[in-house]
């Protein structure tokens, strides 16, 4: 594969991670949970068909701003995701004081 079609690579697993984070950010966890999964599927292509990163800078410098972006996207899902399973363990904490009180 060459370098273009593994920075497409790395552009469609930047794509499926803002799919991701407007996911989150929209409560959709099972969309999430899809995008995820299909990210996954990606990112095991790119192992396989990027072992030995380029050598030329340019396509370097792309790829370090793919990633720093898809990290970044990637902590903020996260913080939703927290943000969501807090709310949830408290709905789940009130089912299980109204059961016990029942």
């Amino acid at each position: 594969m060459d370098s273009q079609a593994v920075l497409a690579l790395y552009e469609q697993v930047l794509a499926r991670t803002r799919e991701m984070l407007d996911a989150a950010r929209k409560s959709d966890w099972d969309g999430l949970v899809q995008r995820e999964r299909e990210r996954a599927i990606l990112v095991e292509r790119l192992k396989e068909h990027d072992p030995d990163p380029a050598r030329d800078a340019t396509t370097l410098e792309r790829k370090r701003e793919i990633l720093l972006e898809i990290f970044q996207a990637d902590e903020q899902i996260q913080t939703l995701t927290q943000d969501w399973m807090h709310e949830l363990r408290e709905v789940l904490g009130s089912v299980g004081t109204l059961q016990r009180l029942s």
